[in-house]
Parts: C-alpha cells; sequence; structure tokens
C-alpha cells in the first residue's frame, strides 16, 4: 500500500470526527467518486549458484530464471464540501494468482486523520521503516526477488523464518479485514493504530463478504489483534532523520485438540539517518512466540514435535546517490531459538545493490547477494552450513 501522510495540525477524535464530517446537511460533493489507474511492474533475471548436489538445498532447482511482480491499481476519491474526502483503493494482480486481490479499501481522510477499512496491512507492516540501500526487487530484508533456496524446506527440526522479514505484523493474513487510523502529522510525529477482527479473514471466501452469519474460528486462527506504530521525520540544515517504532499483538487464539499455540507478540524498530547524499540506518524487529506450542496432532494427522521458538532480525543497510545512480549495501541476521525439540537457527544475508532511474517511474536495478545458514545443533536435515551465491538484474516501472 502507498502510504498516505497528512500534515493536517488541528486533530479531532477521529470517531467523532468522522460522524460530524459526514452529516448529511453537509455531506454533499459536486461529483461522485470516479477511479483511475496506477500501478507497477517489477521484473527481474536471476541467477543463484548454491550447494546443489544430491540432498542439498539447490538440487533440483533451476540455476536461473525471469520473475516479475505487477499490480493494477484502482484508485480515486472525491472532497464533500465539508471537506472530508471519501474514496476507495483496489489492487489487482497482473499475473494469475491465489491471492488475485491484494489490498483493497475505503477511507475518509480530513482534519482528523484518515480511517480506512477493508483488507489491508496492520499498522507495524503497513507503516514501518527499513534501511536505505534496497530497491523495488532486491533488499536483504524479504525482498520482492529472493533467489536463495531456502524458502519452503523448514521442518519440524527447525521453525524460523523463511527469510529475514523485518516489517512483519501478527495476522494470519497479512491483508486480513481491518480498520486503521492514521493521525495527522504533528511536528513530524505520526501514530497508525489498527484493529483486525479475525486475522485469518481476507476475502469472500473466508466469509467477509456478503454473509449471512459471523466468519467461522478456525483451530490456532488469532482473532481481536491489535497494532500501533509511530514515526518521526525532521529534516535539518543538510541532514535528516526518520525513526519508527511500534508492536503487534495477538488478541486470542482459537482452541484446538491438543496444546494451544501461545499468543504472538511483534516488537518492531527503526532508525534511518540522511547526510547529503548518503542514508545509513538500521532496524529489529524481535518475534515473541514465533510458534509457541507443545508436541500435537494437526488436523491431518500430522505429527509436529514441541517448540517454544523465539526470534529476531536485525541488520542495516547504506545508500550513496549521485544524479540518477544510487548505489547500496545492506545485511541482515536472523536468530530463531528453539527452547522445545526443534534446533536453533541463524541465516546471514549480504549484499550489493544499484539503481539507475531511467526516467520518471522507471528504474534499472541489480543485486549481488551471498546467504548463508547455520543451525545448532546440527539439524537433522539439509539446512545446516547451506551457502548460496545469487545475481540479479531488474526493473521497477510505476505508472
Amino acid at each position: 500500500m502507498n502510504r498516505r501522510f497528512l500534515t493536517n495540525t488541528t486533530a479531532l477524535g477521529a470517531v467523532g470526527a468522522l460522524a460530524t464530517a459526514i452529516a448529511p446537511s453537509t455531506a454533499q460533493a459536486a461529483d461522485g467518486i470516479k477511479l483511475g489507474l496506477g500501478g507497477q511492474f517489477k521484473a527481474a533475471y536471476m541467477a543463484t549458484f548454491d550447494d546443489d548436489s544430491e540432498g542439498e538445498l539447490g538440487n533440483d532447482h533451476n540455476t536461473d530464471g525471469f520473475f516479475n511482480d505487477a499490480e493494477i491499481w484502482f484508485h480515486g476519491s472525491t472532497v464533500l464540501d465539508n471537506g472530508l474526502e471519501v474514496g476507495a483503493h483496489v489492487e489487482l494482480e497482473g499475473e494469475t494468482d491465489a491471492d488475485q486481490i491484494d489490498e483493497a479499501f475505503v477511507f475518509f481522510s480530513g482534519g482528523f486523520g484518515e480511517v480506512q477499512i477493508g483488507s489491508n496491512d496492520d499498522a507495524l507492516g503497513g507503516s514501518c521503516l527499513l534501511p536505505p540501500g534496497g530497491t523495488g526487487n532486491f533488499s536483504a530484508f524479504s525482498p520482492n526477488q529472493w533467489g536463495a533456496n531456502n524458502s519452503g524446506i523448514l521442518s519440524d527440526d527447525v521453525v524460523a523464518l523463511t527469510s529475514n522479514a523485518a516489517c512483519v505484523g501478527v495476522d494470519d493474513k497479512q491483508d486480513a479485514q481491518k480498520i486503521i487510523y492514521h493521525t495527522p502529522v504533528f511536528g513530524g510525529f505520526q501514530l497508525t493504530a489498527s484493529y483486525t477482527p479475525n486475522g485469518g479473514d481476507e476475502t469472500h471466501s473466508d466469509g467477509v463478504g456478503p454473509h449471512v452469519g459471523m466468519p467461522f474460528n478456525n483451530n490456532g486462527e488469532s482473532r481481536h489483534n491489535f497494532s500501533a506504530y509511530g514515526t518521526y521525520s525532521f529534516e535539518g540544515d543538510g541532514w535528516g532523520l526518520d525513526a519508527g517504532a511500534g508492536g503487534s499483538w495477538e488478541g486470542h487464539v482459537e482452541q484446538q485438540t491438543g496444546p494451544d499455540r501461545k499468543r504472538q507478540d511483534f516488537y518492531q524498530a527503526a532508525l534511518n539517518l540522511t547526510f547529503g547524499n548518503f542514508a545509513i540506518g538500521g532496524v529489529f524487529e524481535y518475534f515473541k512466540n514465533l510458534v509457541d506450542q507443545g508436541a500435537h496432532f494437526d488436523d491431518d494427522g500430522d505429527f509436529f514435535s514441541d517448540h517454544d521458538v523465539d526470534a529476531w532480525v536485525a541488520g542495516g543497510g547504506a545508500a550513496y546517490t549521485m544524479d540518477a545512480w544510487t548505489l547500496g549495501v545492506q545485511y541482515s541476521h536472523q536468530d530463531a531459538e528453539d527452547d522445545g525439540a526443534g534446533a536453533d537457527f541463524t541465516m546471514d544475508r549480504a549484499m550489493v545493490i544499484g539503481n539507475y532511474a531511467l526516467g520518471p517511474g522507471i528504474n534499472l536495478d541489480g543485486e549481488v547477494a551471498y546467504t548463508w545458514i547455520d543451525t545448532s545443533p546440527e539439524a537433522d536435515n539439509v539446512l545446516d552450513d547451506y551457502q548460496a551465491l545469487e545475481l540479479g538484474l531488474g526493473t521497477v516501472i510505476t505508472f
């Protein structure tokens, strides 16, 4: 989602102000809402050279390939006579996808801030900061393109994040239906808060479209989730600062046969500094109870060992811009400690990234990245001591 920054200096209570703003006697608009088109297209060619012998992660994986991620955005709004802006935003995936509609919400914006209702990221996931140096395709923090073949192979021996993500909320589905409130900006400060009734309910097939009755609570699913994230921005004489901090909390986890999963609490903080054309920053996210559940059989009859996993991701980045060129470096580290039956897990990723602004909304980017994994004690699977070198060249077009 494209975050909207509000610069009004007068705030009222969000609910009261919204109710007042839409009073029938004053809520007339000269024109109704008309949707315009926008979007983005990300494409990349990547090659990965990793441990690919028989029994290793890279075995049976292609060395190179072309990859893309496209979205078409429908966005429109109108301003009522009382100054209230009312609009809608829908994001359609440009390729066939299980999640064909990405984010879709309505919004109400005015002197009180902005309220959004619909399918969207929670406050932490939508407002969090990451270090400089990354591009639309490439990053050390859960990028759009990740060539190392570690995704999807975590087993009952090892429980961890499949990438070094550092901008993650607790909702079971990232874009679950929710309400979000952005305050106006006061002296560089802004707060975003969100409430998710059920962390697994995003689409009509989840029961949140036209309906009779309320959505079903699945085993182990979260509900009544809350998130809050605050940011601060300052522009000095030749230098600037951006800081952010917040958290995301599960309110309740649905009971299930066997031991229940404990509620997750995630916390994130980031700080970025700019000095002329140079930028540097760092980020940290802590995942309390990433997985904390005793040994059990799932609904399909599969057995899972006892796991008590807390994890954290930390890293930094820097970038230098000269005319249309930007050169960046980034590093990230994940540490997942299991006090249950699984092995501890670490994953590191270091990379050099380049970007060239070919024209307005048109960028070329490239990367050289190295990823390595370790487990302790050595897990009885192919994760331990995995290493991968990846090369990438891509483009990001925004329209």
